[in-house]
């Protein structure tokens, strides 16, 4: 028991003397950064699902998902899902962001907005976004879509999504 509690306050301060020392070199200019992060994807994808409680209504939706290659931790999710009215994008990011700072949405390199952060749970924070027809169709004609947050350290965190297979997961959903 007293070794499993030494182990514990060892383990403990290691994770702090780390967590101090990652804060130290990231205020250490003073600059924001931006992170650099190998990814690997999923390209775009149709996932569909029950609709309703008898499930006799089947709703699709185009998905995108960005890995760390390191660790294969799912880093974005971006997910295209039609309702009656109209589409809405959902992203999402991991925990461990700065949630006053929403995450910036660009096309082909010209920002669009900033996404408010609309909940969290255990492993990711939400953002929606409720697209037009003219931002549908912008997104059909473009070659990436960008991705920006910053961290709990103020680095900046950005993911450029290729568009490429984009049109026909749609076409397919619909």
């Amino acid at each position: 028991m007293k070794q499993n509690l030494n182990l514990f306050i060892c383990a403990f301060f290691l994770a702090a003397l780390s967590a101090a020392s990652a804060q130290q070199s990231a205020q250490g200019d003073g600059a924001s950064k931006t992170q650099s992060i190998q990814t690997a994807e999923t390209g775009w994808q149709v996932v569909c699902r029950a609709a309703n409680q008898d499930r006799s209504k089947l709703g699709c939706a185009v998905i995108h998902e960005t890995y760390s290659a390191q660790d294969r931790a799912r880093l974005t999710s971006v997910e295209i899902v039609k309702n009656d009215k109209n589409r809405t994008m959902i992203v999402s990011v991991p925990q461990g962001v700065s949630l006053k700072d929403g995450i910036e949405l660009g096309i082909d390199g010209t920002k669009q907005g900033v996404l408010a952060y609309s909940h969290c749970i255990s492993n990711s924070c939400f953002a929606t976004f409720e697209l037009t027809d003219a931002v549908v169709n912008t997104l059909k004609k473009s070659k990436s879509l960008e991705l920006t947050f910053l961290d709990l350290q103020a680095s900046k965190i950005k993911t450029d999504i290729p568009m490429s297979g984009f049109v026909q997961a749609l076409g397919k959903a619909d």
